[in-house]
This record gives C-alpha cells, structure tokens and sequence, in this order.
C-alpha cells in the first residue's frame, strides 16, 4: 500500500433497519478510503456489505428489532469486514449460485445478494456464534487509489467521464 499506514480497525452498531444502510455504506467507503482503496475495490466491497446487511435485516430478523455489528480493519493489503447479529444462524455459504442462463422472466425474484457479495469480494466466511446469531466475514483486496480516481468517498461509482473540452451548463 505504498508506505500508508494502515487505519485503525473501525466498528459500527447498529439497529436492524433499512434506514441505516446508508450509514453503512458511509461507514465502509471511508474505512476503504483511509487505507487507500481503489474506488472499484471500494464500490465493490460497499455493495457486498450494503447486500448482506440486507439480508440480515429482511431474511435474519425478518423486519423485527436486533442489532448489527461491523467491524472493519486492513491487514495486509485487505480489508476484512465481519458483520455480527444474534438472527437465527444461517450460512450464506449454503445458497446455490444463480443460474445466470435462465431468461430474466424466469429466474427468481431476489435471491441475487449472496452472489453478489461472493462475486464482488474475495472471500466469504461464516461462523455460528457461541452464543447464537451469525458472523460473516469478507475479505477483499486492495489496491491503491489512483490520481485518476476520485478522493471525495460520496458515491459507489466512479466519477462520470466526461468528454474533452466539456464545460458544465453547456
């Protein structure tokens, strides 16, 4: 990572509702950013989280009260981030990929989260906790964040190109 110190770990707690999840996405863009994440390994990681954080939300809790914790470091060149709840254990590990051969009109609503967080990181991990509930842990690696790439950690994608000469409101 080019002589850059790695950022301290970082944890996150909260509540099991949708609303949230754009503090967690927030959460993951700048601990990615402090350790000098490429914008593409970023967006990749905070749809990844952002997916199963969902998941726990809709699937784990079903909708009702838990909380969920976050924990993020760099080790190495890669971020690794566990996602904790006290939801009834389930191994996303278990989910079948998609058949992504399937015509659209007949694949299945939904279902596409776990694929992505496997497709998106390098690795994907799962653990029941001693005293109930579930920790996933992903792993992805990083490169360094190019001149080219943006600083600003406010969107998932990188900035829109524009074509040479462009002047805005033009």
């Amino acid at each position: 990572m080019g002589g850059r110190a790695a950022p301290a770990a970082a944890t996150l707690t909260i509540e099991a509702d949708g609303e949230r999840l754009a503090e967690v996405r927030a959460f993951i863009r700048a601990h990615a950013a402090a350790a000098g994440a490429a914008e593409a390994s970023t967006a990749d990681l905070v749809q990844a989280v952002d997916e199963l954080v969902c998941n726990v939300i809709e699937h784990g809790y079903r909708g009702g009260p838990g909380t969920i914790d976050l924990d993020a470091r760099v080790t190495g060149g890669t971020i690794v981030v566990r996602i904790r709840d006290r939801a009834t254990a389930f191994d996303p590990r278990s989910v079948p990929p998609p058949d992504l051969d399937l015509p659209l009109e007949r694949r299945p609503l939904g279902g596409m989260g776990v694929h992505l967080a496997r497709t998106l990181t390098d690795r994907l991990d799962h653990r029941i906790l001693p005293g109930g509930g579930n920790e996933v842990t992903l792993s992805k690696r990083l490169r360094p964040r190019t001149a080219r790439e943006s600083n600003d950690g406010d969107h998932d994608r990188p900035a829109e190109r524009r074509p040479r000469g462009h002047r805005p409101g033009r």
